[in-house]
């Protein structure tokens, strides 16, 4: 007497196949969507900042003496002035006020160059806010100049002396 057995099935592959056929699709879902996360979230990090921060700007200007300066000593410095205009030096203070006198910033003197007997310092006045009606730009207490937002923004230009 023979027994016969029913063949053996081969194995099948078939779970498997199914397992790997459904990892990348999900790999792919996750990927895409950790990116479009992250995308959203910069950009409103990015928006938050744009609308949060105020609007400011930066005046950058020159003040020429004319006459009264003698050569300097502070480093970044070439001249500074001299009777009578002692104090325009490297300590002198730059004064930023809108039309009803509030203080908006304050800067300093960066530096100066001679030329011939002219003296000319190069000054900055940073985070001075947008949307005053004028800014009264003012170099120790020698009196303000006054410019619109536009004037100041493409810098200032003053002169002292004679």
């Amino acid at each position: 007497m023979t027994t016969q057995f029913a063949p053996v099935p081969a194995e099948s592959t078939e779970p498997e196949e199914r397992a790997t056929s459904r990892f990348w699709p999900g790999v792919v879902v996750g990927v895409c969507t950790a990116t479009v996360v992250g995308a959203l979230t910069a950009a409103g990090f990015l928006i938050n900042a744009r609308i949060s921060a105020p609007a400011l700007f930066t005046i950058d200007g020159t003040i020429t003496l004319v006459d009264g300066s003698t050569y300097s000593s502070t480093p970044d410095f070439e001249c500074e002035g001299d009777r009578g205009y002692d104090d325009i030096s490297s300590a002198a203070a730059v004064r930023v006020s809108d039309e009803t006198g509030t203080l908006l910033a304050k800067g300093s003197l960066t530096g100066s160059v001679r030329e011939d007997d002219f003296c000319t310092f190069f000054f900055t006045v940073p985070d001075v806010p947008r949307g005053a009606s004028f800014y009264d730009v003012e170099v120790s207490h020698r009196g303000s100049v006054s410019y619109d937002e536009a004037e100041a923004d493409s810098g200032v230009h003053l002169t002292l002396g004679r």
